[in-house]
């Protein structure tokens, strides 16, 4: 608890340096260029990219603060054993929105900026980015000296004991929870007694107070509609331009192939290993692999499903960094902005693009895994 304040507390010192000051200047013929990270949703927003600036602003700017906040007000309450209610919201609020901050993502974009442009431009590292990489820092060690289990273990003390539901009685040994009477939380991971309601509605968790289900309603069908809109989106999203370049009056595209292209003739080819797996292979394996899960929950597949556990868990850890090219492309709108010379401008492809990141990161969080293992027979 401890750590977690500290490093919590640390990362929102530097927070607002890292923001919104210029993260660094670029300079090509005595002409310079800068930007901080708030000013790529701007920039993105006055050139009509409505949806990417705000997707950019949600995980790069707002997200970033919001969280390690988060973390802070829940530490300090936690050990001054204040508002235990409230704790319990802070703690569901913030493991929704822990994946949504990529902060760590975006620092590998700017890495990835920093080894297309160095060749072209004297680069200036400014204040803003060495705050911005110790925030970085300082959030990651605040994720890991954070104990989830141990926070809800300390809540649940503070609130009482919690209430009991009926369950139901079995004259044999039952081969599930379910088949016991007993409902996890989707959030706080609490196994309680009891049954879902009539007419679908269900028990509140007694720690957390999250509604009680034995499986996400819905969970097929959304994940359906979201997997299917993330391949859809896919193809306009390689097929068009992602980016343009403006260079003494003529204009240049690239799609995401050809990124990939210009760094493998640069001789960067783990760049080029990094950026193709983030922006190619990661949202077509996610898609594939949502997509082979659901068709294991509807044709009572019963094969691998450990393997296919492991991967549903694959894809929910990589999902967020398709988000690569993206913040990559938000850099170089900032970054390289010298006027009538040259100018980066995102292309018709960024939308689409960043509708498949969105699709299959929702598309992870709506399917229960679960689901799954439910056809399976008991012992196999």
């Amino acid at each position: 608890m401890n750590r977690t304040l500290a490093y919590a507390f640390t990362a929102l010192l530097f927070y607002f340096p890292a923001v919104f000051m210029p993260l660094m200047t670029l300079t090509v013929l005595g002409i310079e260029g800068s930007g901080s990270i708030a000013d790529n949703g701007i920039l993105l927003y006055q050139q009509g990219y409505i949806g990417v600036a705000a997707m950019v602003f949600l995980t790069a700017v707002l997200l970033t603060f919001l969280n390690p906040t988060l973390l802070f007000t829940l530490a300090l309450l936690v050990r001054l054993k204040k508002a235990p209610r409230m704790q319990s919201w802070i703690l569901r609020t913030f493991q929704h929105l822990e994946e949504w901050a990529m902060a760590e993502v975006y620092l590998i974009g700017v890495l990835v900026t920093l080894i297309k442009v160095h060749s072209m431009t004297t680069i200036e590292y400014n204040l803003g980015f060495f705050c911005f990489v110790v925030m970085v820092i300082m959030n990651i060690c605040a994720l890991s000296a954070l104990d989830k289990a141990r926070f809800w273990s300390l809540i649940e003390a503070q609130r009482g004991p919690t209430r009991q539901h009926g369950v139901r009685n079995s004259p044999t040994m039952p081969d599930t929870a379910m088949e016991a009477g007993l409902m996890r939380c989707h959030d706080c991971g609490l196994l309680t007694r009891g049954t879902e309601l009539s007419g679908g509605a269900a028990h509140e968790c007694p720690r957390c107070e999250a509604t009680l289900h034995y499986r996400k309603p819905g969970s097929i069908g959304c994940t359906w509609a979201l997997v299917i809109t993330s391949a859809v989106l896919m193809i306009p999203a390689n097929l068009l331009p992602i980016m343009r370049v403006d260079y003494l009056g003529s204009s240049q595209y690239s799609t995401i192939m050809d990124g990939i292209i210009y760094f493998i003739h640069s001789g960067e080819y783990g760049i080029a290993v990094v950026i193709f797996t983030a922006s190619v292979l990661v949202p077509v394996y996610k898609i594939i692999g949502l997509a082979l899960s659901l068709l294991t929950v509807q044709l009572k597949w019963n094969t691998r499903l450990r393997q296919k556990t492991m991967m549903f868990r694959f894809i929910e850890f990589i999902g967020r960094w398709s988000m690569l090219d993206i913040f990559v492309i938000a850099l170089m709108t900032v970054l390289v902005n010298f006027g009538g010379f040259t100018s980066t401008h995102a292309a018709e492809g960024a939308p689409f693009f960043t509708g498949v990141v969105a699709c299959t990161m929702l598309a992870a969080i709506t399917f229960d895994a679960r689901l799954i293992w439910d056809n399976s027979q008991p012992g196999s």
